[in-house]
């Protein structure tokens, strides 16, 4: 018999933080709308798995890590078995040795905690659906040569995408488990999709959970159940919402673009949800990886010649800019130093019956997650970015050689998302058979 619980903090800061996410430094004055760290629980046979998703740009290893030392000191799951995963929302706070960021470490875990305490008979359920109307590929092949990333509404020198897309909405759903059949009410859904984010007009200095909390307000509302609702991120660090070829700028104003997002995912994961069979027994298994990666050599003279050069004349594209802010380490986008020695990072698999869970530690291009979907054993299998760790863009290998923003401001080697591919294909292995 399965037992499920969830629960919900606020995670919201105070005003006057700094917000995370930005070219320029902004200082929070408003709150559009709250931030939450939302967390699911599943428990079979004294053996459980903790899912939390917190409305944050991402947070580093040091901190989540204290975090599942903390839930483990508090209730039997040990950090295998607990992934806490960011939406990278870039309306919310920094984080880092600050009082903030010791307080968020034990709001995670009292959220862990507390969805362990309130664990009920349940069933489970998980299904996949697609929405392909908000996601598009945003570096493009350019009639001029070079890849370019955001390169502007109707530009005549777009010749197509320099990648893929995503457009499957995975969810895992837990039920009550009210009835024999497990046909009760809904106590929460987990779901994930590969968009980066939508964002609010650069004047505005508000925090906000971006269309991530319009979506656990809207599911609910859906299914006629005052459940829990996440959306995590899949692997969208090529990914945004804006159609470059054939639309133009959505207006966002009031949030309404941020609404309408979300009720189109949100109406893909009811569909899955209300279509896929309820489970009040399923496998449950879980493994984590630690994998080291290779960062970049630190800048060369010709490195910090170029910066310079870019800084006196200003920066033409977004890879010129990130370029000389990377050489310079500017803090308003880069809040850690430069790694210098290999570093280890997590990669995690789950397993709940048939749907396997992957969490990567950084912003993944979309390619490598559809290829971890590709070789995954399971039948469904969602990834969650940013979890357990937030090391930054993982460009695909082929990305470095076309160049753009993302391997410029990317803080390792080529062949680092390849790496974590490989990694999440053996804990998928691990975890016993489909």
């Amino acid at each position: 018999m399965l037992t499920a619980g969830t629960a919900c903090l606020d995670i919201t800061p105070a005003l006057g933080c700094g917000l995370r996410g930005w070219f320029n430094a902004r200082t929070a004055t408003d709150v559009r709308d709250p931030l939450h760290a939302r967390a699911f629980v599943v428990e079979r046979d004294g053996f459980g798995l903790a899912l939390v998703v917190c409305d944050l740009i991402g947070v580093a290893r040091e901190w989540l890590d204290q975090a599942k030392a903390r839930i483990a000191a508090a209730v039997p799951l040990p950090p295998a078995q607990v992934l806490i995963a960011c939406t990278h929302t870039h309306e919310g706070p920094y984080t880092g040795d600050d009082d903030y960021t010791h307080w968020l470490v034990g709001r995670i875990a009292d959220a862990v905690s507390l969805a362990w305490q309130r664990r009920e008979p349940a069933a489970v359920a998980w299904g996949v659906s697609h929405e392909a109307r908000a996601v598009f590929n945003r570096r493009y092949h350019m009639k001029s040569g070079p890849v370019i990333t955001n390169p502007g509404y109707g530009n005549p020198e777009v010749v197509r995408p320099a990648g893929p897309t995503d457009d499957e909405v995975g969810v895992l759903g837990l039920r009550c488990a009210a009835s024999g059949d497990g046909d009760g009410s809904w106590l929460g859904a987990l779901a994930g999709y590969a968009l980066h984010y939508i964002g609010v007009p650069g004047d505005d200095h508000s925090l906000s959970a971006d269309y991530f909390g319009e979506f656990a307000r809207q599911l609910p509302a859906m299914l006629g159940a005052p459940c829990l609702a996440a959306l995590g991120n899949g692997c969208s660090g090529d990914i945004n919402n804006l159609d470059v070829i054939g639309g133009q700028a959505p207006n966002n104003d009031g949030g309404r673009h941020t609404a309408r997002v979300a009720g189109l995912v949100a109406a893909a994961a009811q569909w899955a949800l209300l279509g896929a069979d309820s489970h009040d027994d399923a496998p449950l298994a879980a493994a984590l990886r630690e994998v080291p990666l290779l960062p970049r050599p630190a800048p060369s003279r010709a490195d910090v010649a170029r910066a310079a050069e870019i800084d006196a004349r200003g920066w033409r594209t977004m890879a010129e800019g990130i370029f000389a802010a990377q050489v310079r380490r500017d803090p308003i986008l880069y809040d850690e130093p430069r790694p210098t020695a290999l570093t280890p990072t997590w990669v995690q698999a789950m397993r709940i019956g048939d749907l396997a869970i992957v969490g990567l530690p950084g912003e993944v291009f979309c390619g490598l997650g559809l290829e971890i979907k590709r070789r995954s054993p399971f039948a469904h299998t969602l990834i969650l970015e940013l979890a357990n760790d937030s090391i930054g863009y993982l460009p695909t290998r082929a990305a470095f050689h076309e160049g753009g923003y993302e391997p410029a401001s990317c803080d390792w080697l080529p062949g680092c998302g390849e790496t974590l591919v490989e990694a999440a294909v053996v804990a998928l292995g691990e975890l016993g058979g489909a």
